[in-house]
């Protein structure tokens, strides 16, 4: 009986090509489009593949609505039978799905100078520029008594972000049906808090440091499936943070002035409803050797914009600090009409700097254990639009200590006071960093002008 019934299951299975041909064409010409998708995949288990059947199969799925999977049949169309592209309504409805779905290379390098152009599509922009700004407090301060050393130690210190102003401008321009530019650069004031203690003094200083980030990443679109991406940035910070600076543990401000440099190459291969890639970023900020290497998924579940999810797992090495893991999650979707909402989070020990396949940026606190965000965008119009959200960041200061191997015989308080000598680097010991965690919460909101 078990043979019976897997040989019956087999032969209900198995369809002829002739069957799947007549069928798939009578719901095509009666609009039927899921029934066409379900022959669609009748055929692939039965290995039936041929250009009549993709070119239904490319027009049943746009008008679901599934763009994306409809890009791919409307591109093995061209493939299978020259003659695609002799079919204006045939080309038009890939023109659209890519033009929806914004695979605007592939739209510029077949479409450029063809008839096929449908002048009432409403997408065509050949890029964007945005303005964003950044405002934000410290939400969870550390509490004064954790600024305070532990007993016996000869000196402690710690510093801390307490707020942030951010002006970004950036942009995305297609140059070509195979090169895209995206650029961004950033301004940051950031306050921050000091809090410097010896044997005979404790102090809470306030000071600032400007933050001057720019990046920019061409894209080079071998095909429509396969994506090269180079990323090239500058950072440099300066301002005058307050603390101990050499062996005399004087107290007081100092000029300081760091820049560094960043490369970051990546790859992404797209099939339908999917895009799979990984990446590898260097950098030497603070003077260091910063690695980090992952590997993104992104997926469209309906097929086009309506809904989108983006997930990157990634390694983190700071000089010779041990690798730390990165997760970076994105959801996104429309909501109502005009209405796009998004929420992202970052898990993971992301110190100083760190690259985001699709969203790279320099860091800004010290250490960032946690960050979630949450954007509105609203579609204003054809060519604007706004975007508004929270974001809170859990991060967390070192308080470094130090204990004394010989006791100096004066503490300096003060410049030109004391016995003037110091002490070397031998004479400290015990290195102490005590890690304290604290929250601070953002407003992120900003306007973009499609051209």
């Amino acid at each position: 009986m078990l043979l019976i019934v897997f040989a019956s299951s087999s032969l209900f299975a198995q369809s002829s090509f002739k069957e799947i041909n007549e069928k798939s064409l009578a719901h095509y010409n009666n609009a039927e489009w899921d029934s066409v998708i379900y022959y669609g995949k009748l055929a692939k288990q039965n290995n039936i593949d041929y250009y009549y059947l993709t070119y239904r199969l490319a027009v049943a799925n746009f008008y679901i609505g599934d763009y994306y999977t409809a890009s791919y049949y409307f591109d093995k169309a061209f493939e299978q039978n020259v003659i695609a592209k002799s079919d204006l309504a045939f080309i038009d409805l890939y023109y659209r799905a890519l033009l929806y779905t914004k695979q605007n290379c592939t739209a510029e390098r077949i479409f450029t100078n063809t008839e096929a152009l449908d002048s009432n599509v409403r997408m065509k922009h050949r890029g964007n520029i945005y303005l964003s700004y950044i405002n934000g407090n410290a939400f969870a301060p550390i509490e004064e008594g954790k600024l305070r050393m532990d007993d016996d130690k000869a000196y402690s210190q710690l510093n801390y972000q307490q707020t942030i102003n951010t002006i970004g401008i950036g942009g995305h321009y297609i140059a070509s049906g195979k090169l895209e530019l995206d650029f961004r650069y950033a301004f940051s004031r950031i306050g921050m808090v000091a809090a410097v203690e010896n044997q005979v003094e404790f102090n809470i200083r306030n000071y600032t440091m400007d933050q001057h980030v720019f990046n920019i990443k061409p894209r080079l679109h071998i095909d429509s499936k396969n994506t090269i991406d180079f990323a090239f940035g500058y950072h440099s910070v300066n301002g005058n943070p307050y603390g101990i600076w050499d062996s005399t543990l004087i107290m007081d401000f100092k000029n300081y002035d760091n820049s560094s440099l960043m490369l970051g190459l990546s790859y992404k291969y797209r099939f339908k409803k999917v895009q799979i890639g990984i990446n590898g970023v260097y950098s030497n900020f603070y003077d260091r050797d910063n690695i980090q290497f992952g590997a993104s998924f992104r997926w469209f579940p309906k097929g086009n914009l309506n809904l989108y999810s983006i997930t990157e797992v990634s390694a983190f090495k700071a000089g010779s600090n041990a690798i730390r893991p990165i997760i970076f999650q994105k959801v996104g979707g429309k909501v109502a009409n005009n209405i796009w909402l998004e929420g992202s989070a970052i898990i993971g020990d992301v110190q100083d700097f760190t690259m985001i396949n699709y969203n790279y940026s320099y860091e800004l606190a010290y250490k960032t254990k946690f960050m979630l965000n949450a954007k509105l965008i609203y579609i204003f119009s054809d060519k604007w639009n706004f975007y508004f959200g929270p974001q809170y960041i859990l991060s967390s200061a070192n308080k470094v200590q130090e204990d004394l191997l010989v006791q100096p015989s004066t503490i300096r308080t003060a410049k030109g006071q004391g016995n003037g000598s110091g002490r070397g680097p031998d004479q400290l010991e015990d290195v102490n960093n005590n890690e304290i965690g604290y929250s601070q919460f953002n407003i992120v909101g900003g306007i973009q002008w499609k051209f």
